[in-house]
């Protein structure tokens, strides 16, 4: 639920967006359920400074888009865990190796989340209808397998600990 700024924004945002969003804004008063909210990444220089080190959407969040959130939070703590076993608790050589090993590949993650969200978001009505025919392909074996391959990470790879 949103307070009154969230549903100024809204209304600002939205208010002459087309289609049925005057409708839809309209309701937001008498609703109790509203929900508003950005779309965002946290983009980084460094997920470590001195004693501390952020894992998952904390430094590195790919945005809700990437359907990967936890997944990469879970191989981030992973792969900080043994760089901390390896470096036998040196903090600073296993942040180092941490950030070393994993960042270039959020960084590939971050990019194809915003690639993902210019399609899913389109700005046009030619956008609108070519992302809509192309959910209803996804009835299709084929197209659903063909678009959950490019999820399939294979350039990542862990090491044992």
């Amino acid at each position: 639920m949103v307070g009154m700024a969230g549903c100024n924004l809204s209304r600002l945002s939205f208010g002459n967006s087309g289609w049925k969003c005057s409708q839809l804004l309209s309701q937001i008063d008498s609703t109790t359920d509203f929900y508003f909210d950005s779309v965002s990444q946290i983009k980084m220089d460094s997920w470590y400074k001195g004693r501390v080190v952020l894992v998952g959407d904390a430094g590195y969040c790919p945005s809700l888009l990437s359907g990967k959130g936890s997944t990469l939070a879970m191989v981030g703590a992973y792969i900080l865990a043994g760089e901390l076993k390896q470096a036998n608790g040196n903090y600073k050589i296993a942040f180092e190796q941490y950030e070393i090993m994993f960042k270039p590949f959020m960084e590939k993650k971050q990019k194809a989340a915003r690639s993902f969200a210019k399609s899913f978001i389109p700005k046009s009505n030619f956008g609108i209808w070519l992302r809509n025919s192309l959910f209803r392909l996804m009835s299709s074996p084929f197209i659903l397998k063909l678009f959950l391959n490019q999820f399939k990470d294979s350039e990542l790879k862990l090491k044992e600990y």
